[in-house]
């Protein structure tokens, strides 16, 4: 009986660690690219969805749940919001991250050559994404990388319109297999792989709940975090304002403290403060490496 119960426990798990993963959501990318073939933003968009669930780092928000609040706040889709934007939103979506960014490349290269005095010429497709990750907690940029992607064929002098189709659906097992597809999908796996690796070790919560001298911090172990760990405490400040377009350009923030964590739950941790006195509930919390 021991023994089943046992096994059951591991059986289940993965799926609890699972379902305290950080949750994300990506919004439209910006079309910087010149390329109105299609919704190439909505298409990245999903594609970048993909990518990061095959990660298993993240629980994804669907898109349909972003499209409505983006509605709702009356807001375009097409990946024109600043940090501070897509912060609010995360919070309405109950999201910890969120993923916006823009495709800067999306067409074709060609090179030419010469031989026995005939000229020829061989196209290649290539894809060209910058993204950031952004912690709806701080409005800050915690993650950003460009990602790079081509293919080439083998033959020569091929049309335009051949590597990249206008019929059918950006994303489709149709799309994939073409080269304008391979292309994007090495740009999105690029771009993805990267920013993963840049958010490892970075992570930056809050202080959720102080009982005594015990500092409750949203983050736990799927964030990354041990017993041992320090972290700075900050307090945030003054929001400054651009007195001419009105939009957040962040605050002055100070260091108050640091603690160190003693106890680590999936979702939280506790910590004591080895530095510091007064920490509030809204503080943020930055990993010091020491």
């Amino acid at each position: 009986m021991k023994r089943s119960i046992l096994f059951l426990l591991l059986l289940l798990l993965p799926c609890g660690l699972m379902a305290a993963q950080p949750a994300l959501s990506v919004m439209a990318l910006e079309n910087k690219s010149g390329w109105h073939g299609y919704e190439l933003g909505d298409g990245m968009a999903d594609m970048l969805i993909t990518a990061f669930a095959q990660t298993k780092k993240f629980r994804i928000m669907e898109r349909s749940e972003l499209k409505k609040i983006m509605e709702e706040q009356e807001l375009g889709a097409s990946g024109l919001v600043t940090p501070q934007t897509a912060a609010k939103i995360g919070k309405l979506l109950g999201v910890q991250y969120m993923v916006t960014g823009s495709v800067n490349q999306y067409g074709t290269k060609s090179s030419g050559a010469s031989a026995f005095g005939i000229g020829v010429k061989q196209n290649s497709a290539e894809v060209g994404l910058d993204i950031r990750l952004i912690d709806t907690t701080t409005a800050e940029i915690i993650a950003s990388a460009t990602g790079q992607g081509s293919e080439s064929s083998g033959s020569l002098d091929i049309d335009n319109a051949d590597i990249i189709p206008t019929d059918i659906n950006l994303g489709s097992p149709d799309f994939n297999s073409t080269q304008i597809g391979k292309a994007t999908r090495k740009a999105v796996d690029d771009v993805v792989k990267k920013i993963v690796r840049d958010f490892s070790g970075k992570w930056k919560g809050a202080v959720m709940k102080v009982a005594g001298d015990v500092i409750f911090i949203n983050g736990g172990k799927t964030a990354g975090i041990k017993v041992n760990d320090v972290f700075q405490v900050i307090r945030k400040g003054e929001e400054l304002v651009d007195p001419e377009t009105g939009e957040t350009l962040g605050s002055e923030d100070k260091v108050i403290g640091q603690i160190k964590v003693f106890e680590v739950q999936d979702k939280f941790s506790k910590a004591r403060a080895v530095k510091g006195t007064g920490f509030l509930v809204s503080d943020k919390v930055e990993k010091t490496g020491k």
